[in-house]
């Protein structure tokens, strides 16, 4: 974005009269969100004022570039280009290396704005290099994208951006102590072409409901000099060329300070220089307005600039100019258009205090304009995907195998070489085959109808060159012909007399149950328009439901790995790309439209069932039965050994000709170094029958062979979910994208519900602060058992009797969505004299409150190990907010009733309630979850028990979705949509995958809130009073002073008891609160009365006495049983490095450390870690020494001896 100066100056003119025109309007405004409110004296009436603001890898690119030239290494059609420049002197100094380059990037930017507008940015590749450990680490810079034309002077432009460069390199450097600037190697410029606005017009008229508001100025001009006109005045103008003048002089702010044009990244320091505090709007496609540029500078003056920006664009500015809002309403609402009122109400955000409460909240989150509610929504959530219930009679099963090109060592990984590269890639994964499966329900698609559209029955595979552009190819060829087979549309069979006799007697929709008479519902005879068959009886609002499926879905176990492969070929044709990103890399599904309204839509299985193909496979192999897709590709004869997940050696497939291999490769050569292990004897006992069986000549087709049976496999037990989603909950979860929406919807379908939407922003905020993870932390580092006549043990007679157990809540999320839960009737509350603890917990109506609570000292040694109320703040000497349990006083603390009358019931002191939101609540959730309870406990095999274990879990899942996390990335392949989006305001950055293929990054224009997150929070919050209870009420209620928490975990946790006999009393005084069904049946405490039910507990060990038990901080623990089984766990380490290269005595060496205060690299440990991952969608396995081990923990005061801990705010931490 560009301001030119004459329109910038302009524009504080008209600022400065707007100030001197208001008279006696006070201005209340916040830092973080800027939400003004103006107030007039008492004198006057109240005015309404509203302002609705609204790689490729590093290494190829070097490959790609001639040292001291500026060369083209990607391009996107002829709209984006990255050219690069190498380091040919190769200079270590960030201002010399600027100093040469210029030259080379002006002619460049030159050349390609002379036909077009364009936006362009620098990125700069370097190399740091750690000087204690050695360590050497590649990083980049770069700079927002910078708006220019032919006019403008690249020169400072550059000059502007090299500075933004070295200050991000000066913010690397502060915050990684001890790293040093090792090698510059090039500097990327990226230019993206923005075609000028058609016609060679650049006045654009305002859309209508901006232009009757009188607002805004609008430079009309029929040229591109709209900057340079401000002197010929603008229509019904009321200043004259002298009285701006005037009014210019008088402003006296300082325009020295800025480059024109002026980009928007200086508008930092123009405000910083000015005191004044300048926002950026802007409009979308909808002409919804939404913020651009938020300051975070609060001054007293504020100027708006509304950006309005169309599609194919050159620049329009137009200005505010007065305190007429774009919208009616009573006040502006400048970052977030939350709504405040000047007169006192019930939120009790009014006025300056109110202002201060929501800028404190809304400063967490990231721009974009909410949507709370839209024309159209329902008030109420409520299961409607009727469409749903009926299954999709033609699904598609694929996988993929690869070859693993080997890359040679960085001389920077070599063993023997003092200065260690972090990350190393040791191999390149390139596809060689691919196989599907088209999966049709014979009872809706006829045979006949298959074989007339030639859709293939058996499961096809190609091995060779192009694997993916081929698989994308028969995809799009097979989705046209499955969609000129839902295009059949036969008229209705003529009914029986059965049939029809029951359509009359019908007196509810068979769908959506409502009565046709109650509901005046028309009933129609619902039937399939591919086979002409009567269904059933139904509503019109079903029937208009039950339509064809407008996609076909393509199902891969592990997409995350597959996609890669896909999703470069998505720019075959110039047709739209839908994508769901989890980031940049990583998509949670994508479609490919294939023809007017249809798609192909990519799913990934295990977002469903997350387990290897080779676990759910012997889930389903205990009823051979099950496996009805692998009996019609196979025969029965060999069903044993085609039931089963294969193995391959890919690592020994490193290039083509070893696929011409005539025998089995030795086991050895089946090793994987991705999970450091080789295969079982019975494995390679099962290839080589394999091998044998069917008769395989070479090693390629063992890969054939192989791909063909992991897709059979995958179509059974993908086909016996969904028979098992349509059998108990009529729901096919082959329309959903994951689990947690699938499960969401059988919740609501089961239970009926009907939750009530949040419309007011501020209560949206007030239930987001409420909401807290689970508690995590280290309370005690380190505790040995000492229990005597126990073998294993070397019991000391000088030291009291001391037990160690490891004890876990039985489905604790579960627990809290049996209790009553939130659903509707949300409104603030008036009078804030509540008393809680007189609330009963399965009171028909519940609270959430801010309140202040003080922790007395005297509470302190008692609530030490586990304080209640814990909050989301930055440890001491961090900036990363983490969850604490803190004994400090909580102030405005957000808190669920329930939680806040358990904590006063232990001795806390409420101070203060501030505000409160009131609302009715029953068991609503409980039917369902008592369903899957029963029916996971009545399953007869592994794979159901998973099933009702998932439909629980990820409900809670889709209760806490947070929409506000969600990403912009659109996949382009179309140059006319891709210079559209890179016109728009919100642009934010592109990745260039190939000539044809290209992704998006956008700011979020808008964040609709449309998620039922007061049920989360309140699940969140009750989970945990189980956990509280159990340990006051029941733990120390038993033992007192005699226990002590060592370890916590959402919903486990690890206590040292100093006991005779921990079993004696699980046995004598607290069995009705474990589930001990896991013990050995001979066990004297064995008991099947709580067996799998929610909020019992249950012993991790089964009944095996804990030995020892270390913790150096939350997620990185272990601990050894008496006979002697060491179990080790540390978050983000694989598993095969946590297995194979970790030791218990690593664990306790790393804490001795740090109690001994010894050097840095003592304290810590670092280990080699071998895995996959994708620069811009291309595959690479990677060796990383990543940092496993350490001491360090910040979550709670350590004392002297290392291993004790204090909460923040004991009281002796204040001597």
């Amino acid at each position: 974005m560009i301001i030119k100066k004459n329109l910038l100056q302009w524009l504080m003119v008209q600022y400065s009269e707007l100030l001197s025109s208001v008279g006696d309007l006070t201005f209340i405004r916040s830092s973080s969100c800027f939400t003004v409110i103006l107030k007039h004296t008492e004198t006057e009436r109240y005015r309404d004022y509203i302002m609705k603001r609204n790689t490729i890898t590093k290494r190829r690119r070097m490959e790609s570039a001639v040292k001291g030239e500026l060369v083209e290494i990607e391009r996107f059609k002829n709209c984006s280009r990255t050219f690069i420049v190498k380091n040919k002197e190769e200079i270590i100094d960030y201002y010399v290396f600027f100093s040469y380059v210029p030259e080379m990037l002006i002619s460049r930017l030159t050349q390609s704005s002379q036909q077009s507008t364009i936006k362009f940015n620098l990125h700069v590749d370097s190399m740091y290099e750690q000087l204690l450990t050695n360590e050497v680490q590649d990083m980049s810079f770069k700079t927002t994208n910078v708006l220019a034309c032919k006019s403008s002077n690249f020169n400072s432009l550059l000059n502007k951006m090299f500075n933004k460069l070295l200050s991000e390199e000066e913010q690397f450097i502060s915050k990684k102590s001890g790293w040093s600037l090792k090698s510059i190697d090039c500097i990327q410029l990226r230019i993206n072409t923005v075609n000028p606005l058609k016609g060679g017009k650049t006045y654009l008229d305002l859309p209508s409901h901006i232009k009757k508001k009188k607002a805004v100025i609008n430079i009309k001009n029929n040229d591109n000099e709209c900057f340079n006109k401000y002197d010929n005045r603008l229509n019904k103008s009321r200043f004259n060329k002298k009285y701006f003048g005037m009014l210019e002089k008088k402003s006296g702010f300082n325009f020295k300070c800025i480059d024109f044009p002026t980009p928007i990244t200086q508008l930092k320091k123009f405000e910083k220089i000015n005191n004044v505090s300048i926002n950026i709007y802007s409009l979308d496609d909808n002409n919804v307005i939404y913020p651009l540029r938020i300051t975070n500078i609060e001054k007293k003056k504020i100027i708006l600039i509304f950006f309005y920006l169309v599609i194919i664009i050159q620049l329009i500015i137009v200005i505010l100019t007065t305190s007429r809002g774009l919208l009616e309403a009573k006040e502006l609402k400048i970052r977030c258009f939350t709504s405040f009122g000047n007169k006192p109400c019930k939120s009790k955000l009014w006025g300056e205090t109110g202002l201060i409460r929501h800028k404190e909240m809304c400063i967490k989150n990231k721009l974009g304009r909410p949507i709370m509610f839209e024309k159209g929504d329902d008030d109420f959530i409520y299961f409607k995907n009727y469409k749903n219930t009926q299954r999709i009679p033609i699904v598609i099963y694929a996988d993929f195998e690869c070859i693993l090109n080997p890359k040679q060592p960085d001389k920077f990984f070599q063993n023997g070489n003092k200065k260690k590269k972090k990350t190393h890639i040791t191999h390149l994964h390139k596809l060689m085959s691919y196989g599907f499966y088209v999966k049709v329900d014979y009872n809706i698609i006829s045979k006949k109808l298959i074989k007339k559209f030639e859709i293939p029955r058996k499961v096809v595979i190609y091995r060779g060159k192009n694997a993916a552009k081929k698989f994308m190819n028969s995809m799009i060829i097979i989705g046209n012909k499955i969609n000129d087979i839902y295009k059949t549309n036969l008229p209705i069979n003529e009914l029986t007399l059965k049939e029809e006799k029951n359509f009359q007697k019908a007196k509810v929709c068979e769908k959506c149950l409502l009565t046709f008479k109650d509901n005046n519902l028309l009933k129609v005879r619902d039937h399939c328009h591919i086979t002409g068959n009567y269904r059933r009886c139904i509503c019109v609002k079903c029937n208009f439901q039950l339509t064809n499926p407008s996609f076909v879905p393509i199902f891969f176990h592990n997409l995350a790995y597959d996609s890669h492969f896909i999703i470069r070929e998505l720019g075959c044709n110039d047709k739209d790309i839908h994508v769901i990103p989890n980031s940049s890399e990583k998509y949670i599904s994508f479609s490919k439209a294939i023809a007017p309204k249809f798609n192909i839509k990519i799913v990934d299985t295990y977002r469903f069932m997350a387990e290897k193909l080779s676990k759910l496979a012997k889930n389903l192999s205990e009823d051979k039965s099950r496996f009805r897709e692998t009996i019609k590709i196979f025969s029965i004869e060999v069903l044993d050994l085609v039931t089963r997940k294969g193995v391959f050696p890919y690592e020994y497939v490193d290039s083509w000709s070893k696929l011409n291999g005539s025998f089995l490769p030795s086991k050895l050569k089946f090793y994987s170094t991705l999970t450091d292990e080789n295969i079982t004897d019975d494995d390679y006992i099962h290839a080589k029958n394999v091998w044998n069986v069917f008769n395989i000549k070479t090693l390629g087709e063992y890969s054939d062979h192989y791909l063909k049976t992991d897709v059979a496999i995958l179509a059974d037990v993908f086909e016996n979910f969904r028979d098992l989603c349509l059998s108990t909950l009529e729901l096919d979860p082959a329309y959903y994208m994951t689990a947690p929406g699938f499960a969401y919807d059988c919740m609501l379908k089961y239970t009926k519900i009907e939750l009530e939407r949040l419309k007011c922003p501020n209560m949206l905020l007030f239930i987001e602060n409420s909401i807290r993870g689970g508690i995590t932390q280290s309370t005690k580092r380190y505790a040995k058992a000492n229990i005597p006549n126990i073998e294993g043990l070397n019991y000391n007679s000088n030291e009291p009797i001391t037990w160690l157990t490891y004890l876990d809540c039985v489905n604790l999320y579960g627990k809290s969505m049996l209790t009553e839960l939130p659903f509707k009737d949300f409104e603030w509350v008036d009078d804030l004299n509540i008393d809680v603890t007189k609330i009963a917990d399965d009171s028909e109506v519940g609270y959430i409150l801010e309140v202040d609570v003080d922790y007395p000292k005297n509470l302190h040694k008692t609530h030490n190990d586990f304080p209640f109320l814990p909050l989301n703040e930055c440890p001491p000497n961090s900036k990363v907010k983490k969850l604490l349990t803190t004994l400090l006083p909580k102030k405005n603390y957000i808190v669920h009733y329930k939680n806040l009358k358990q904590a006063i019931s232990h001795g806390l002191k409420l101070v203060k309630i501030h505000r409160a939101i009131r609302f009715s609540q029953k068991k609503w959730m409980a039917s369902y979850i008592e369903l899957c309870t029963k029916m996971r406990t009545e399953a007869k095999n592994e794979f159901e028990k998973e099933f009702w274990k998932l439909l629980i879990n990820s409900v809670f899942g889709k209760c806490m979705e947070n929409v506000r996390t969600r990403i912009s990335i659109k996949l382009i392949s179309s140059e006319k949509k891709a210079n559209k989006l890179m016109a728009k305001t919100n642009f934010k950055d592109r990745t260039i995958y190939s000539r044809n293929l290209m992704a998006i990054h956008q700011h979020k224009e808008t964040i609709k809130f449309d998620k039922a997150i007061y049920v989360g929070s309140a699940i969140l919050d009750v989970s945990k009073t189980f956990m509280y209870d159990f340990h006051y009420n029941v733990m120390k209620k038993k033992y007192g002073r005699k226990i002590s928490s060592l370890y916590s975990d959402t919903d486990s946790l690890v206590y040292s008891i100093q006991t005779k006999n921990f079993f004696d009393d699980l046995k004598n005084d607290l069995l009705p609160y474990f589930d001990t069904s896991n013990y050995p049946k001979d066990h004297y405490c064995f008991s099947e009365i709580h067996k799998s039910q929610p909020g019992f507990f249950k012993d991790e060990l089964k009944s095996i006495i804990l030995k020892e038990f270390i913790s150096l901080r939350p997620k990185l623990y272990a601990y050894k049983t008496i006979d002697d089984t060491v179990e080790k766990k540390a978050k983000g380490v694989k598993k095969y490095v946590i297995k194979n290269h970790m030791k218990f005595i690593d664990y306790i060496e790393i804490l001795n450390a740090f109690i001994n205060h010894r050097p840095v690299e003592k304290k810590q440990s670092h280990r080699n870690m071998n895995f996959i991952q994708s620069n811009k969608h291309v595959v690479h396995s990677k060796t990383m020494n990543k940092l496993v081990l350490s001491a360090n923990d910040d979550k709670r005061y350590i004392m002297n001896d290392g291993i004790n801990t204090l909460a923040y705010g004991h009281y002796k931490l204040t001597k």
